[in-house]
């Protein structure tokens, strides 16, 4: 989890996505997961063991007045360098992934800058690059139907990827509509 979600924020950004992210490449880079909390605080803990302690500046992301003291009266915590956590990778791996995980939600690279990103410019093409143009949305809430309805969605949706069972897939519904 982002900071920013164990701090008790309460705007979901694209910086928590950017965040979850990192984790994954930390996790590609290392073979493991980079911060195992066994729970919300110790995760916390964990993360700040690496990404160090924040400076009062950075702390003013923190919008809850008991979450920023709780941070600020941890004991001090120097940044571990990414290249000794992972002294395999690439640098530019290290560049986009320290971009990525910066404690202030503010702070960390977009999503259109990781992709443009060195790291990742062998697969990035600006003109396959679509960008919503508002945020997604469900048109009803999926977890509320009945599992038969769920079912007769989920085929309908398949169906679109098959054409041509389409018809068949009618004709078998009329044959049974006559039985």
């Amino acid at each position: 989890r982002a900071p920013e979600i164990m701090l008790n924020s309460k705007a979901y950004t694209k910086a928590i996505d950017m965040w979850s992210v990192g984790c994954i490449l930390a996790e590609m880079l290392g073979n493991k997961a980079l911060f195992p909390g066994k729970h919300y605080l110790d995760q916390l803990n964990r993360i700040l063991d690496v990404v160090g302690t924040p400076s009062d500046e950075c702390l003013a992301c923190i919008h809850n007045e008991k979450a920023r003291l709780y941070v600020k009266r941890l004991p001090y915590s120097a940044k571990v360098p990414w290249q000794e956590l992972f002294p395999n990778a690439e640098e530019a791996a290290l560049d986009l992934l320290d971009a990525m995980l910066q404690f202030n939600p503010d702070e960390r690279i977009t999503v259109e800058d990781a992709l443009a990103h060195p790291y990742l410019e062998q697969y990035y093409d600006p003109g396959d690059e679509p960008v919503a143009e508002e945020p997604f949305t469900f048109e009803m809430e999926l977890d509320d139907l009945p599992k038969e309805n769920l079912k007769e969605l989920i085929y309908a949706e398949t169906l679109k990827f098959q054409p041509a069972d389409v018809a068949m897939a009618q004709a078998a519904a009329a044959a049974a509509a006559k039985e």
